[in-house]
């Protein structure tokens, strides 16, 4: 039985609109990263009596606010791994539609959090819904775009990502202007974008075939099914693929999170630090108000940064193959890091212009990193495992991205944010080697494995790396 007679879109169709597919997946990655990235713009804004982050009066303590950011990374490690690899049997749409309700109940129960240790719980109900969307839209924009633009549609679908952080900056920025520092309204304004991309999704987010194909057999009683099975990921032909992409994406995913999540926070307590003691309340208030504008500063430079790196796959990636980019992307943001930790502001100065420059190059190599990862899956894993493939990445990918920041919300106390970014740096440098080993990997494997992963998809392209 032809797929086409069931198929949601025909082969001039889906031509036609991989582009409008590749676009609808990129604003709910958009709603993805603002409803992620939030936390980062919230987290100085949280309550606070005193200075001293100790304090039991504080909304949270620095080890909390680490706990806060980590609990919805482990929610997107459940949803990537345990949830999303549905996807792969019940189709894309379903899994992606499911996961944005699941995401907008965790952004309601997050505005009404009245304390840290009910926020966590929220933040891990929202990564568990984000978790289903991220695997379930690139993978969808991937399988619409003919194989020569599937790195224009990962690369458009990942800009919506630091869009999404970028708005968050920007909302934040409005929010504070007008209202002071109303933390719950930032929370309240994700939800609203997740009811919009539900609407959007279930409007425009197309089947996937697998799932047609499904449905189709179950109505006609025709059995589609072949003797093909999915192939395991640690299998003969696939383990040492699945482990460099597990790792690298696992190492550079962990340092965008602590970066991404921590800095604003760690940019503000580093000038704070520096306060004189006596000040009066009006002028110690005043100068931690601008301390906090200058964190979340920093963090929408780190964010332009990344929206850098995604715009530079998607155009990059139309000439240049995704494997080849990884490595360079990487290589790019173990030198930026080295130059950010070493502008980080000391106590009580504000901080360089240099800062700022090493923030956006910083951006651009992590997510350039993350994103080009994220294009390799199709040139990895065929067809009936591909959600199951890059559900694994990304949720292997969660354990850095976890303990990432749970571990420097402990360590910034000790060994102060310089010395902590420079140790995260060695982070990079792995990731860095598994988009070599990559490289050298799929060489040795040759066009051959390229054709038995993607029979009638693998292109000239995918087999030069």
């Amino acid at each position: 039985m032809n797929s086409s007679a069931f198929s949601p879109m025909s082969t001039a169709d889906a031509g036609r609109r991989g582009l409008g597919v590749a676009l609808l997946c990129m604003f709910l990655n958009l709603v993805d990263g603002f409803d992620l990235l939030i936390i980062s713009f919230v987290l100085p804004n949280l309550p606070t009596n005193s200075t001293d982050p100790s304090d039991p009066l504080n909304f949270a303590s620095t080890a909390e606010k680490g706990y806060i950011v980590s609990f919805a990374l482990v929610g997107m490690a459940v949803g990537a791994i345990g949830l999303a690899r549905l996807a792969d049997r019940y189709g894309r749409r379903l899994i992606a539609l499911v996961g944005i309700a699941i995401n907008c109940a965790g952004l309601v129960l997050s505005a009404v959090s009245p304390n840290a240790e009910f926020m966590m719980a929220a933040r891990f109900i929202t990564g568990v819904g984000i978790g289903m969307v991220s695997v379930a839209i690139v993978v969808a924009a991937q399988e619409s775009a003919a194989p020569r633009y599937r790195n224009l549609a990962t690369g458009l679908v990942m800009i919506g990502y630091p869009l999404g952080s970028v708005l968050a900056a920007l909302s934040t920025n409005a929010i504070t202007s007008a209202f002071g520092s109303n933390w719950k309204a930032l929370f309240l304004l994700g939800a609203a974008l997740a009811a919009a991309a539900f609407v959007a999704a279930y409007v425009g987010l197309p089947e996937s075939v697998k799932a047609a194909e499904q449905r189709f057999e179950s109505a006609s009683g025709v059995d589609l099914a072949t003797s093909e099975k999915a192939p395991s990921l640690v299998g003969k032909n696939l383990l040492m693929i699945t482990l460099l992409l597990c790792v690298g994406y696992m190492t550079v995913s962990g340092v965008f999170n602590f970066a991404a999540g921590l800095t604003p926070d760690f940019v503000k307590t580093a000038i704070t630090a520096g306060f004189d003691p006596n000040l009066a309340n009006e002028a110690l208030d005043a100068a931690t108000s601008a301390a906090r504008q200058t964190g979340q500063n920093v963090g929408l430079w780190l964010s332009l940064g990344c929206l850098a790196g995604a715009i530079a796959l998607a155009t990059l990636g139309l000439v240049v193959n995704a494997v080849r980019l990884t490595w360079v992307f990487c290589a790019i943001a173990v030198v930026a890091m080295l130059g950010f930790a070493n502008a980080f502001p000391t106590p009580g100065h504000e901080p360089t212009v240099w800062l700022y420059a090493f923030a956006v190059a910083l951006g651009v190599g992590i997510f350039g990193g993350i994103s080009s990862y994220s294009a390799l899956v199709p040139r990895a894993y065929p067809p009936l495992a591909r959600a199951k493939g890059y559900g694994a990445m990304l949720g292997v990918g969660r354990l850095g991205a976890i303990i990432a920041p749970l571990i420097s919300a402990y360590l910034v106390t000790e060994i102060g944010a310089q010395r902590l970014y420079n140790y995260t740096n060695l982070l990079l440098v792995v990731s860095l080697a598994c988009a070599v080993g990559v490289v050298f990997v799929m060489r040795r494997q040759g066009s051959s494995r390229m054709a038995v992963l993607d029979p009638g998809h693998a292109d000239q392209s995918n087999v030069n790396v």
